[in-house]
C-alpha cells in the first residue's frame, strides 16, 4: 500500500500539513451527559450532524469553523479521564 507524495514539498512540510489534518477537540465533563445520546447516535448510526448541531449551538462564533472542518471527515468520539474527545 502506497501514499500519495507531493513532490511540491519537503519533509518537514508534508508533516506540518499532516499535523494540521488531524484535529482534536476535548470537551470537560460536564458535556459528557448533554452529548451522550448525540455520540450514542454517532457511534451506533454513522449520523454526527445531531452531534455537530449541539456542539455548534454552544461553541462560540470563532470556533465554527474549526469544529465544521473537524467534522468533515470520519470522527472518533471517545471519553478519557472524564473528558469528551472528539478527533478525526
Amino acid at each position: 500500500m502506497g501514499a500519495y507524495v507531493n513532490n511540491k514539498w519537503c519533509a518537514s512540510e508534508s508533516w506540518k500539513q499532516i499535523v494540521r489534518r488531524r484535529q482534536k477537540l476535548i470537551l470537560g465533563p460536564q458535556y459528557r451527559n448533554v452529548l451522550h445520546d448525540e455520540c450514542v447516535i454517532a457511534v451506533m448510526y454513522g449520523d454526527n450532524v445531531p452531534l455537530l448541531e449541539k456542539i455548534l449551538a454552544i461553541s462560540l462564533p470563532s470556533e465554527i469553523e474549526y469544529i465544521i472542518e473537524l467534522f468533515t471527515d470520519k470522527i472518533d468520539i471517545k471519553f478519557i479521564n472524564g473528558n469528551l474527545v472528539i478527533s478525526n
